[in-house]
């Protein structure tokens, strides 16, 4: 006879009930406890055989001591046990769902009060509420990388393959952020894309690295403005880097072409803390001094009259001659003037 069987349909990839296993396996290990299932994903079961047995149930015939079963009694008819539990696990009002009842179940327990205040309105049963246990082991500190590059071979599509199979062998939890326009997307779950935008300073402040594995690069915005943010990098060795001031343990890991000796656990372990100075702008010297009137301009709003229909992307709105005079600065005044969409009133 075994002590403790516990029970569920349908074992699926992400869930509540799903976590509620593998806690209750991973604290009662030493139990005697045996999980049944119908169906179920390869993952979540592999993760709870780790501490306990898991079988799936074909029909046969069971005893135990303590049979437990979540929502479903599936199995039921073949158990003989002492203690038969039926773990609610959801406010059947909110899901609209009549609760399965039957006679042979000596014990019912909630996870929440709200639960077990709805179950027992809607089937006259007491529950016993327990909430769900856990145990949360100290988390590893995320790898946090930052990208902004063309998924490319020449930017360095194939190392990023190779770095992120890197991480994963040390198992580094870690989460690279990759802003690209890219269709040809790289199959990895730890890797998430965004589409670009003209300003990623704030996620570059964010990122314990900028990543950028280039084969060549002229010169890159996106090193730089790590550096200036202090936010070290990881980059290839590349002329034009050396001379931006990048530094190989100083506020970089400057890695080899083919990602030979790559120091995977002194990047997650140890990372860089600098002063950057960017280098001299020169560009005072080549432009004509004068003051500009732009920004003065921008501030100057005049009135104008509609002449002719069109969509005004800086209003948001449809704009046509029947409408009532309105105000937009000088510049704006200007350009729409060319394109004879108003006239000044």
């Amino acid at each position: 006879m075994k002590n403790n069987c516990m029970f569920l349909k349908c074992i699926n990839k992400i869930g509540g009930i799903e976590t509620f296993l593998y806690e209750i396996a991973k604290i009662y290990k030493n139990y005697d406890l045996t999980i049944y299932y119908e169906s179920g994903d390869t993952d979540q079961i592999k993760r709870l055989k780790k501490y306990v047995r898991v079988k799936q149930y074909k029909g046969e015939k069971i005893k135990c001591k303590t049979a437990i079963f979540n929502y479903q009694l599936f199995g039921l008819e073949n158990i003989e046990a002492e203690e038969i539990i039926q773990v609610i696990h959801a406010d059947y009002k909110a899901i609209k769902l009549k609760p399965i009842i039957d006679n042979r179940v000596t014990k019912y327990i909630a996870v929440s009060k709200q639960v077990a205040n709805v179950f027992e309105e809607l089937t006259g049963k007491k529950c016993e509420v327990i909430y769900n246990p856990i145990e949360v082991d100290k988390p590893k500190k995320v790898l946090n990388l930052v990208s902004a590059t063309r998924l490319t071979y020449e930017k360095g599509k194939n190392r990023i393959i190779k770095l992120g199979k890197m991480l994963d062998e040390q198992k580094i939890p870690y989460l690279w952020t990759i802003f690209t326009n890219d269709t040809e997307k790289i199959d990895n779950p730890s890797i998430v894309y965004m589409k670009p935008r003209l300003d990623i300073r704030d996620y570059i402040a964010n990122a314990d690295y900028t990543v950028q594995l280039s084969d060549t690069e002229g010169y890159c915005y996106t090193i730089q403005e790590s550096l200036v943010l202090g936010t070290p990098v990881i980059v290839t060795d590349i002329p034009c880097f050396k001379e931006m001031g990048v530094k190989n343990g100083e506020n970089a890991y400057v890695l080899d072409f083919d990602l030979s000796n790559v120091p995977i656990n002194e990047i997650y372990k140890v990372i860089p803390k600098f002063e950057y100075r960017a280098k001299e702008n020169k560009w005072d010297k080549y432009l004509a001094s004068g003051e500009s009137t732009y920004q003065k301009e921008l501030k100057t709003m005049v009135e104008v009259q509609c002449i002719s229909k069109y969509n005004d992307l800086e209003l948001n709105r449809l704009i046509t001659p029947e409408d009532k005079p309105y105000k937009v600065n000088k510049i704006r005044a200007e350009e729409l003037e060319e394109l004879n969409f108003i006239i000044r009133r």
